[in-house]
């Protein structure tokens, strides 16, 4: 009897954590509140899925929320891929994902491009394996072998071993029963996922001011799974086919509390990291500063892909508006400032500039890098332009 009852509550449920609990690390809120309801209804050892009332309070907005149509994931990607590169390298990545068959895989020619670019081939293919790394993870993979590498370092960072079984399974050889519950999670193509239609932007974290200083809510802080403990005790008496049944899914429970504990820890240390780094423009003080993936994933520990995702179509609320959490990634430029930090400054230069002798671009060059801000001429150039400065020449007139 208690058997059936269990069967027919697991009917219920999308079963999606059983499939790939790992995912759950990647859900908005919005999302990720959903799946533990299912998972309450299918799991008799998740007694509540307890919700802070705060939650109302701090997450949820008092206008109207906005209604975002979702990207495409080669638009997210894009996306990514600018925020880590510029210049050159974009340049080649932007062409590395054009030539993408529709299942994501790379159908082009790395000699080809790096012919058209006057670099290397290894330079091309060091690029080509950092965009298969960005989220959607994988794009850019040559084939399905590459793509299972990739997916397993970044899904099984501590379980390397499971990279040598991948010639045993293309081969047709045995693998452990462990090994392929392991590999049978992974995506067979990286963009196999249909678009999702719109979805209700939620915000995933806020920051607000207490007694001047930026503090950080995360929305796992005001979340709790209580573990029944009559089905505690229920296990601890069950014996034979009954205990085993009922002790997969205690496993189940403990392996969503751990797995969701690990979310909270990881983007806690990401959420702390911008209120460190961009506190100057969460006060209304200053611009955005440099803050890369990169430094920010060798901070924490973890993989620069495992960033990108976790910070993907997840929103903050700040004192300056509610912003993507990737907006507050900012790429360093050649000279080791933020384009935004840059563009800033050359704008203060040119405002203070005598209009009977404007600044040249080289000149503007030479005061940065006085002031240890390595750039060129032709990035002064570039930067000017975007700001919709016009160059010395014509300024001269301006100002006569």
């Amino acid at each position: 009897m208690l058997r059936q009852e269990l069967q027919l509550k697991v009917k219920l449920s999308l079963n999606l954590l059983l499939k790939n609990q790992i995912e759950v690390l990647l859900y908005p809120a919005q999302e990720l509140e959903q799946i533990l309801k299912e998972e309450q209804e299918s799991n008799p050892f998740i007694e509540e899925v307890s919700i802070s009332p705060r939650v109302r309070e701090l997450f949820e907005e008092r206008r109207q929320p906005e209604v975002v149509q979702k990207s495409s994931p080669v638009e997210v990607l894009m996306r990514n891929v600018r925020s880590e590169l510029e210049g050159t390298d974009l340049k080649i990545a932007e062409e590395l994902v054009s030539c993408t068959d529709g299942r994501g895989f790379f159908v082009g020619d790395v000699e080809e491009i790096a012919r058209k670019f006057g670099v290397s081939p290894e330079y091309v293919e060091d690029i080509r394996e950092f965009v298969a790394r960005l989220e959607p993870v994988g794009v850019c993979s040559k084939d399905i072998k590459e793509f299972f590498k990739i997916q397993i370092e970044d899904l099984y960072p501590e379980e390397k071993e499971l990279l040598s079984y991948l010639d045993s399974l293309f081969e047709g050889r045995e693998v452990p029963k462990r090994v392929k519950e392991k590999l049978s999670h992974l995506r067979l193509y990286p963009l196999g996922e249909e678009a999702s239609p719109c979805k209700v932007a939620r915000v995933d974290a806020v920051i607000e001011m207490d007694d001047d200083e930026l503090v950080g809510y995360l929305y796992e802080d005001f979340v709790d799974i209580k573990v029944s403990k009559s089905y505690l005790e229920l296990v601890s008496k069950a014996k034979g086919e009954a205990k085993e049944f009922l002790r997969e899914y205690l496993e189940r429970c403990n392996n969503l509390k751990r797995i969701l504990q690990l979310r909270r820890e990881n983007l806690r240390k990401i959420l702390d990291e911008i209120i460190e780094v961009q506190g100057d423009f969460l006060r209304g003080e200053g611009s955005l500063k440099t803050l890369k993936v990169r430094d920010v994933a060798e901070k924490i520990g973890v993989s620069e892909s495992t960033v990108s995702r976790l910070i993907n179509s997840k929103y903050v609320k700040t004192p300056q508006g509610t912003y993507p959490f990737r907006f507050f990634f900012v790429r360093e430029t050649a000279g080791g400032v933020s384009q935004e930090e840059l563009m800033k400054r050359i704008k203060e230069i040119i405002s203070s500039e005598d209009p009977s002798k404007p600044l040249s671009d080289e000149e503007i060059a030479s005061l940065l890098q006085a002031e240890g801000i390595n750039v060129a001429r032709r990035t002064v150039a570039k930067y000017r332009e975007a700001l919709g400065i016009p160059p010395s020449r014509k300024r001269r007139k301006l100002g006569s």
